[in-house]
């Protein structure tokens, strides 16, 4: 079973990254339904890393000297967001600590989300972060996707942050709006924290009424963690329920979904 292209160059940007074989591996296997990447093994990124990517993509021997003029590289582009490196005070944004970490840029996904918001009827959002983008550990990726008519992701904008809190994803949010302009999405959709939902409501909200849901896979991921732990059945009994909320989970008629849940109640 060969693995597609575009899980190849999936892991291959992950090793560019510096992102450690095994922590790879999990992501990968994490994310994976009923396909190739779902046996994925170390061996299979050892061959990819084997075709000559290097992972050292550093402008400087300096760490933060090389993300400096990244950074830089960025604002001349016109990708820039914004930038405060650690050990700096931003000014104008006092309430991101010092200490903190923080990157935000839109490379060529701008021209098309443009194009998305002229069509606000249909805009729908998503936020969510990944932790272990690099061998660096506390830093995460942010990222705000569009679905597209296709009903797929599609990224356009990032944030690297050494922390996700509101303040900082509020920043992030408010350099979004002065370049595009408020963003009037129907939907609003991120896991169960409710850090992103306040956060965009604060910036983007205001008189703008959204609907706000979870991620299918943070939800699905709690009802796992919560049949795992609350009920005391026999394994069988507990893949029963989970199968019973799945199918709770994924029914779009509302009819039908109240008639399922009386039966799951009655269990």
């Amino acid at each position: 079973m060969v693995l597609p292209k575009s899980e190849k160059d999936r892991i291959a940007g992950m090793i560019m990254q510096g992102i450690e074989h095994h922590k790879i591996l999990e992501r990968v296997r994490e994310t994976s339904g009923r396909n190739r990447t779902s046996i994925l093994e170390k061996k299979d990124i050892e061959n990819i890393a084997a075709y000559g990517l290097s992972v050292n993509q550093s402008r400087h021997s300096d760490n933060s000297t090389s993300v400096r003029l990244i950074a830089q590289d960025m604002k001349d582009a016109g990708e820039l967001l914004y930038f405060k490196d650690q050990g700096e005070l931003d000014p104008q944004n006092t309430e991101i600590p010092s200490e903190e970490f923080v990157l935000a840029f839109m490379k060529g996904q701008q021209l098309m989300f443009s194009e998305q918001l002229k069509n606000t009827e249909k805009l729908q959002v998503c936020m969510d972060s990944t932790h272990c983008i690099s061998q660096y550990t506390g830093f995460q990726l942010t990222t705000l996707m569009t679905i597209t008519d296709l009903h797929q992701g599609f990224p356009v904008a990032f944030l690297i942050s050494s922390t996700v809190n509101i303040e900082i994803v509020k920043v992030f949010l408010d350099k979004i709006k002065d370049r595009m302009g408020v963003v009037q999405a129907q939907v609003f959709m991120s896991d169960d924290d409710p850090l992103f939902r306040n956060a965009w409501y604060a910036t983007m909200g205001g008189d703008i009424t959204v609907k706000y849901l979870n991620c299918s896979w943070h939800t699905d991921r709690a009802f796992r963690k919560s049949i795992s732990s609350k009920i005391s059945v026999s394994f069988i009994e507990k893949a029963t329920v989970y199968q019973m909320l799945r199918a709770l989970m994924d029914e779009e008629e509302e009819d039908k979904f109240h008639k399922q849940c009386e039966g799951f109640l009655g269990y």
